[in-house]
């Protein structure tokens, strides 16, 4: 076995743990395994499991949320931010944000975390739709009908029939691309100089 290894081999294996097997799965004597180190080089990054739930979560957020949104953030034009949204969410390790969704039922910590990467994700879809649809409340509503279908997809799909995120993710940018249509026809004739 190696002697240690970084924080981010454990939450790797985790993640992986947390998609295949699931939460039954993710103690420290298997991730240990998993990794291939001794329980020494867990208690070497991290004082406890709480302490591990807790950066584990953590980098979750930071991984599939605020890299994303910075990427998102750094494509200029409006239209493209919502297809790179789109691309990048196909990326989100779904088998492992259902286990989490799951163990937040039981466990107060991690409900916590995934109330506040819902929120994140919900404020970033607002971000990227807001210059494109100019009704606010629309704007809400669309935001709640991208992160419903992310999270429903998860829920619903994670071992049933299996169905095409990509398809569905393709529909909802058409039906943002047809408000921002309609925003910009509206936007048009006002911006016109008079003759």
């Amino acid at each position: 076995m190696a002697r240690t290894a970084s924080p981010e081999t454990f939450f790797a294996s985790a993640m992986e743990l947390l998609s295949g097997p699931g939460l039954p799965a993710l103690r420290i004597g298997r991730l240990c395994r998993e990794v291939g180190v001794t329980s020494g080089s867990f208690y070497h990054h991290f004082a406890n499991w709480d302490a591990f739930v807790a950066a584990l979560l953590e980098h979750w957020s930071g991984e599939e949320v605020d890299r994303i949104v910075e990427l998102v953030r750094r494509e200029h034009d409006p239209v493209e931010r919502v297809h790179l949204m789109k691309r990048l969410a196909l990326t989100v390790p779904h088998a492992a944000e259902t286990a989490i969704r799951r163990w937040a039922g039981t466990d107060a910590m991690v409900a916590a975390a995934q109330q506040r990467v819902d929120d994140r994700r919900r404020a970033a879809l607002r971000e990227v739709l807001t210059p494109l649809v100019d009704d606010e409340a629309l704007v809400a509503t669309l935001a709640e009908v991208g992160l419903s279908l992310l999270v429903g997809h998860q829920q619903l799909h994670h071992s049933g029939p299996p169905v095409d995120l990509a398809a569905l993710l393709d529909q909802f940018e058409e039906l943002v691309r047809t408000h921002a249509v309609a925003h910009l026809h509206r936007r048009v004739p006002a911006e016109q100089p008079s003759p």
